[in-house]
Formats: C-alpha cells, sequence, structure tokens
C-alpha cells in the first residue's frame, strides 16, 4: 500500500494570496512597509513565522502579539481559501487507488477547519499541524511520528510538496519526495501539477 503525506498551503490549499494579505494587513496595523513580491520570495524560500520574527526584530515590535495578530487575519480570511487545481480529482484517485493521505503542515488547527470548509477532511488518515509541538520543517519529527504509528513502509511513502524545504524533510525522513517546484534529483520527482501525480504510478 502507498502513503501520501502532503504538505497543505501552496500543495493542496492555493493559499498564499490569503497569507500574503493577512501579512499585509499585519503590517499595516503596526506601521511597517510591505513590498508584496519581496515578502513571497521569503515566505516560500523560509516561512512566515522567519518574516513575522524578522520584522518583529527590526520593528521592536513582540514577535507574540504581532503572530496572535496575524493568526487572527488569517482565520478571519480562510473562508477565502480556495483548493489547488486538480486537488480534488487527484484525492479521489488516491481513494480509488487505496493510497493513504495524511497531512503535515506548520499551519494551526485552523487548517482542520479549512478542510472540512472544502469538503476534503475525510480523505485524511491524520492532519498533523503546529499544535503537535514538533520541530519546524526540515526537521522529519512530525513524519517519523506518523511513519512510526501508521508503520508506513519508508519505500512506499511519499511527501508531497511545492517547496525545497518539502524535499528536504522528506529526504531527512527517509522517504521520497514529490515537489510543485524542485527539479528532479535523488530522492525527489519533480510535478508541473498536482494532476501530473497519476503518471508516477
Amino acid at each position: 500500500m502507498k502513503n501520501f503525506i502532503w504538505d497543505l498551503d501552496g500543495t493542496i490549499l492555493d493559499s498564499y494570496k490569503i497569507i500574503l494579505k493577512s501579512l499585509e494587513e499585519t503590517c499595516l496595523y503596526f506601521d511597517m512597509d510591505f513590498d508584496y513580491t519581496s515578502v513571497k520570495k521569503h515566505i516560500l524560500k523560509k516561512s512566515v513565522v522567519s518574516f513575522l520574527q524578522e520584522k518583529s526584530s527590526e520593528k521592536k515590535v513582540s514577535y507574540s502579539v504581532m503572530k496572535d495578530y496575524f493568526s487572527e487575519m488569517n482565520s478571519y480570511n480562510a473562508s477565502s481559501i480556495k483548493l489547488m487545481n486538480g486537488a480534488k480529482e487527484i484525492l479521489n484517485w488516491t481513494r480509488l487507488n487505496d493510497i493513504q493521505n495524511y497531512i503535515y503542515t506548520h499551519k494551526s488547527d485552523t487548517a482542520i477547519q479549512i478542510l472540512k470548509n472544502l469538503n476534503i477532511d475525510s480523505f485524511f488518515e491524520e492532519v498533523v499541524t503546529s499544535s503537535y509541538g514538533f520541530k519546524r520543517k526540515p526537521d522529519s519529527q512530525a513524519l517519523d511520528y506518523l511513519i512510526e504509528k501508521y508503520n508506513l513502509d519508508k519505500q512506499k511513502t511519499y511527501y508531497i510538496g511545492d517547496r525545497l524545504i518539502d524535499k528536504e524533510v522528506a529526504i531527512n525522513a527517509g522517504i521520497k519526495s514529490i515537489n510543485l517546484t524542485e527539479k528532479n534529483s535523488y530522492n525527489n520527482t519533480y510535478i508541473s501539477s498536482l494532476s501530473s501525480i497519476e503518471r508516477l504510478f
């Protein structure tokens, strides 16, 4: 049996526009500059947490206060999040082909409500969010937890994501990577769209 562990933002959820909108609202609230293009590059290469940490340090604003405001804005805007093209179709395909699905995301537990709102929560055995307290990617702690808990065969388990950090966490966990942006390399297969996954199996 094959197993897919999915990233969420930018992989299943077309959510970067919403995240950036929430970050822009946060920066405006705290009277900080915001450049859409550079911020997008930053969060794709690093993370939202890294961006907020840098901004809070630079402007001498409490990181926790700033993060809480961002989380509030992001939750408020979450209803606008849509699925990535082909997401529902590929999830239906996994069900027909007896592939087990899991999620590992840095997102908070709001992720679970978003999945319910989009009517795809039933596809996933477990959704590991930031509330679990695992070390962040590329540390493999969260993937190790899923692999051990469900006794997943590493040779038949894949982490599907859209950033370099997603490829790195897969390699660190000893499983294969399928990635929407990273080129073909050792243990990683590039896909141009989610529908391309079908052709790999």
